[in-house]
């Protein structure tokens, strides 16, 4: 059966956002992580003597995260409002959580008030245009999974071309795409072949 807020795990793999956009924060800053649920970002980037802040509507993964986070909120993010005191951050990351809300789009512009003139919004969405997807459409199917580019809690499907226009919709400027998964290997193709794509957005 399906279960909503899972309690997550960090992924090992080289080619997982888990594992690619921490290479792209730097030492010694400050993090909002929205959808932080376990913590397991701000754990790695700890090590880096990074201060990290986060987000997450489950409070049985909020308990794992406080570990590791100066200060976690519990809030609801389909209000489309980040709902938290403001403060500036040089890094917001938004690693696989947009697409599971209705509205993406408004929580992204909230955000915009926590970022200050130099920051950095990261962003990971899920491929809906990967191959065996196209394949599946092509023979008229379309079945949502326990869990993947087409699991049951996701309410929005993105490409690269359409992650990219709600980001920028939304009040940031993409200045970096990268694929995921077999894309991050193979580095052809990428819409075809990556499972997700992270985009790193700056303040229009």
């Amino acid at each position: 059966m399906f279960e909503k807020d899972l309690c997550l795990v960090m992924s090992s793999s080289p080619h997982s956002p888990h594992t690619i956009i921490p290479k792209y924060i730097k030492p010694f800053t400050t993090v909002l992580d929205v959808g932080c649920n376990t913590g397991y970002l701000g754990k790695f980037l700890k090590q880096k003597k990074v201060i990290t802040d986060g987000i997450d509507i489950n409070e049985k993964a909020l308990k794992d995260a406080n570990k590791n986070y100066r200060k976690t909120f519990k809030r609801d993010l389909y209000l489309g409002k980040l709902s938290i005191p403001i403060n500036k951050y040089d890094y917001i990351t938004f690693i696989d959580v947009l697409e599971h809300l209705p509205r993406p789009d408004l929580v992204l512009k909230d955000s915009l008030k926590f970022l200050g003139k130099n920051s950095k919004t990261i962003i990971s969405l899920p491929n809906i245009a990967r191959i065996e997807i196209r394949i599946h459409l092509l023979l008229g199917k379309f079945n949502y999974t326990d869990g993947g580019i087409l699991g049951e809690d996701h309410l929005r499907f993105f490409t690269k071309e359409s992650g990219i226009k709600m980001i920028e919709e939304s009040g940031l400027k993409v200045s970096k795409v990268i694929p995921t998964g077999l894309g991050h290997i193979l580095r052809y193709f990428d819409t075809m072949t990556a499972f997700q794509f992270i985009f790193i957005c700056e303040k229009k």
